[in-house]
């Protein structure tokens, strides 16, 4: 399927609307094309033949003709921009629902400006196109027909020698379109450099800020910027070119016909009124024409619009349901990684032949410098990627062959880097459970050690925290993230970093929230912090996407291995600082 025909499918569900559009819209072209044939008769019969009955007759005539045409022209403009409309809001429907299927691998190599510039900025280039192009193609290409059938009614012969500059018209519209929607699409692109330039801008404003680099970032806002400009500057003149250029081609045309005709006038071949009825259609057939090669031209536009959205569309979803795929049941014996391995790019893994098994109800925690594998590892688990080769079991049943959403909804995860809504307390507490009573937020976030400092705020579990949570404390954003994870009550947990970036106060708080969230739960951890997962059932030590050693933590510092060297490491530096941590229980 063509972009055209593509882009017209989502018209589909909106025909009936659209035919009776297209009966407003033939009554505006018929109108047009009656304006053109009673000049004829206003000057024959009115002025040259001075028929009073016909002075009385003909201007109610053209009463009629303007009021059908204003009637006409009201409602299919309506109807059209209208399903133009709905059919923008489907497509953007339909592209923000694919990307939400859409893996982590997908998001790890794409700039969030780039997604945000596709969803909004292309597809406003088609909703500018799409509500106004289908009616103005419709309406001029009736038009045209209609006055056209009037110029050939009137004299062909004449009619022959305009209709010699519509090829003409042609090519040149073709050319100036095909510029046009190349010129396009690059300056989509770089609206979409601009958007990434911004979002990572605001992201990072306290970065700018504290490092003085706010000359340097409008500096290079400015760059981009002028990219931006210059593009839309050659669409302006590409764009612009088409009206003189058809005006011209137009006027030599004209001339030829007042030439042959006022000849054909003066030897007493036809009326006056027969002449300008013709002359008329015939300037009333540009003004058609015309608005067709900016349809044209818009319609390059969205095109261009239309395939990077398509192309985003396209792209297929790497983490789905296989054919046949079954509801994950609650864990109940335990979790294997079999033979695991993973890569980000074709033969370069990252993680290599991993073997571990976790009985229900134990904590697993990873260990290892940075890089050495961990995050990766956990992140499959939920299937945010897919892994190379092995398999990861489920009492059993490997992942890949049940639902995605029933094993993500087994699983809570609490990362250092937390995520919160520009929302309430409450419903990010309650994200997932919408439908939750605030008693059930109230425990979740009294079992996270949350509700004492809710309360304090001014309006309790009804604040709004702002963006990200910009508004709490670190150690305050990690208690609600961890009473959202208890109230949505996995029986599996995902702890990555959790308390790696918290000053000891806010850690030995979050460290009691979480000792509420483990109880009971199979739960991965990872921390930087030695110290926070001495009472690990398992600790597992990774370097370089390879299992080293593992086993309790007595085990392995008796082992006289990487992880003592690494705990006595972080142990003297610990006492160095005079610092105290709480391990997990």
């Amino acid at each position: 399927m063509n972009l055209y025909s593509r882009l017209l499918s989502y018209l589909k569900p909106y025909k009936t609307k659209f035919f009776l559009a297209s009966v407003c819209m033939i009554l505006v072209s018929a109108s047009s094309g009656a304006a053109a044939i009673i000049i004829q008769p206003i000057l024959d019969e009115i002025f040259m033949k001075r028929d009073i009955d016909m002075l009385t007759i003909l201007p109610a005539g053209v009463v009629l003709i303007y009021l059908v045409r204003g009637f006409g022209r009201y409602y299919a403009s309506s109807l059209m921009q209208v399903i133009g409309q709905q059919a923008v809001r489907d497509i953007r429907d339909r592209l923000f629902g694919h990307l939400q299927a859409l893996s982590l691998r997908f998001y790890s190599s794409k700039q969030t400006g780039q997604l945000m510039s596709r969803i909004t900025n292309d597809v406003q280039v088609i909703q500018d196109s799409v509500s106004i192009v289908v009616y103005d193609f419709l309406r001029e290409s009736l038009t045209m027909i209609v006055l056209l059938g009037v110029v050939f009614y009137r004299d062909y012969k004449l009619a022959l020698v305009a209709v010699l500059v519509i090829p003409l018209s042609g090519v040149l519209i073709g050319r100036l379109g095909r510029r046009l929607r190349v010129v396009s699409k690059e300056s989509q692109e770089k609206m979409a450099e601009l958007n990434s330039m911004l979002l990572e801008n605001f992201t990072g404003i306290r970065v700018v800020q504290a490092f003085g680099m706010q000359e340097y970032e409008i500096g290079k806002f400015k760059k981009g910027n002028q990219a931006y400009f210059d593009t839309i500057r050659r669409m302006i003149k590409i764009n612009e070119l088409s009206s003189p250029l058809l005006e011209f081609i137009g006027a030599i045309g004209i001339a030829a016909i007042i030439w042959y005709g006022g000849g054909q006038v003066i030897e007493g071949n036809t009326t006056i009124g027969a002449f300008f009825s013709f002359l008329t259609a015939l300037f009333m057939l540009y003004a058609p024409i015309s608005k067709l090669s900016r349809v044209y031209n818009k319609v390059q536009q969205a095109l261009a619009a239309a395939q990077r959205i398509f192309d985003l569309i396209d792209t297929p979803s790497l983490i789905n349901d296989k054919t046949g795929a079954v509801a994950l049941k609650p864990l109940e014996r335990g979790i294997d990684i079999i033979g695991v391995t993973f890569e980000y790019d074709p033969g370069k893994p990252v993680l290599h032949d991993i073997d571990l098994h976790v009985d229900k109800g134990e904590a697993l925690a990873f260990v290892g410098a940075s890089g050495a594998g961990k995050t990766t590892l956990i992140n499959l688990i939920p299937r945010f990627f897919e892994v190379a080769s092995g398999a990861i079991l489920f009492d059993g049943h490997d992942i890949r062959d049940v639902t995605v959403k029933s094993l993500r909804g087994q699983i809570g995860i609490v990362t250092q880097e937390i995520f919160l809504f520009h929302d309430t307390i409450r419903n990010n507490i309650a994200y997932g459970h919408t439908e939750a009573e605030i008693e059930e937020v109230e425990r979740a976030a009294k079992a996270a050690y949350a509700h004492e400092f809710i309360m304090k705020m001014p309006d309790g579990y009804d604040t709004l925290i702002g963006e990200r949570g910009i508004k709490l404390s670190g150690g305050q954003r990690q208690r609600v993230s961890i009473a959202r994870a208890i109230m949505k009550d996995p029986p599996v947990l995902i702890l990555d970093e959790a308390t790696s970036a918290l000053d000891t106060e806010s850690e030995l708080m979050v460290q009691k929230a979480m000792s509420n969230l483990i109880s009971g739960r199979t739960t991965f951890v990872i921390a930087h912090r030695l110290s926070t997962i001495l009472n690990a059932d398992k600790i597992v030590v990774l370097d370089k996407g390879k299992v080293i050693e593992t086993g309790a933590h007595e085990e392995l510092m008796n082992q006289n291995g990487y992880y003592r060297r690494l705990f006595e490491l972080q142990y003297a530096n610990s006492t160095e600082n005079g610092s105290s941590r709480q391990a997990i229980s």
